[in-house]
């Protein structure tokens, strides 16, 4: 059966809000939902839908409903439901969008430790588990994965799940909110820390990686002392398919990090994590 079009979405977003939308634009940047930006002549909400079975939805209506905390900095949910057998949700739209392509990568981590550190102080209880532990499929990687995780904390934090630049909106150099929780869990904090500062290095800036923990541990008011095994893990979960991400960069206008650029990027950072790439 043929997926949802783009009038069939903004539809149904506009029945379960019970008042008429308007396409704005469809927003990339993504690839687990198509996502779009709707108006009803009065303020903008996001629309996404979901792959069929996927419970996506479910997940993120748990979540977002104990983000309070986080006053703006998370959207509220507004309407969900149904289209064809595919998950649809609606929320409130952040004003702003992705960070410029001109904004220094050590203002985004240092902001983005900031923020993730309120929601690590968040309650977990109730969500799914994850403990993220590498598995033996983790390719060149899987050996160091595999003793890095000896070292890991495992204490479990409220974590975003996907917590990287695409799902972040700021306006100018400020971070207005962050996006797209049907990823949450229950989960050790290295989780997020992790795929945050490798997303900080894949942007360009290992120093930004390192000034986005060191901005998080000054927010939480603690040290993080098992980081190092916590990037390990991380990088092996990537190393398989960091090209693919090539798409998600584009789609927040950054189309230079391309297959290439990603590769070369990641492969300098896994060197300085456990030494140079081997081959045969």
């Amino acid at each position: 059966m043929s997926q949802p079009t783009v009038p069939d979405v903004v539809a149904a977003a506009a029945r379960l809000l019970g008042r008429p939308l308007a396409l704005v634009c469809e927003l990339t940047g993504g690839q687990h939902a198509r996502t779009l930006l709707a108006d009803d002549g009065a303020v903008r909400v996001v629309v996404r839908v979901f792959p069929r079975a996927d419970d996506a939805v479910a997940r993120e209506l748990a979540v977002l409903a104990r983000l309070g905390p986080l006053g703006r900095l998370a959207p509220a949910a507004l309407a969900h439901g149904d289209l064809d057998g595919h998950g649809v949700i609606v929320t409130e739209a952040v004003p702003g969008g992705p960070p410029s392509p001109t904004l220094d990568p050590v203002v985004i981590g240092e902001q983005l430790g900031v923020a993730l550190a309120a929601v690590h102080r968040l309650d977990p209880s109730g969500l799914p588990d994850d403990v993220r532990e590498p598995t033996l499929r983790a390719g060149r990687l899987a050996a160091s994965a595999q003793e890095a995780w000896r070292e890991a904390d495992l204490d479990r934090v409220l974590t975003h799940g996907d917590y990287w630049s695409g799902n972040t909106v700021w306006e100018g150099d400020r971070l207005a909110g962050v996006v797209d929780w049907s990823g949450a869990r229950s989960a050790p904090r290295g989780v997020d820390l992790a795929w945050c500062r490798q997303d900080l290095v894949l942007l360009g800036s290992p120093e930004a990686a390192d000034r986005f923990l060191t901005s998080y541990e000054g927010a939480l008011g603690r040290r993080v002392l098992d980081v190092h095994a916590w990037d390990v893990v991380a990088a092996a979960r990537a190393d398989t398919y960091v090209e693919t991400w090539a798409p998600n960069y584009a789609g927040i206008g950054r189309p230079e990090i391309d297959a290439r650029v990603l590769r070369a990027r990641f492969d300098a950072w896994v060197g300085s994590l456990i030494g140079p790439r081997t081959t045969g």
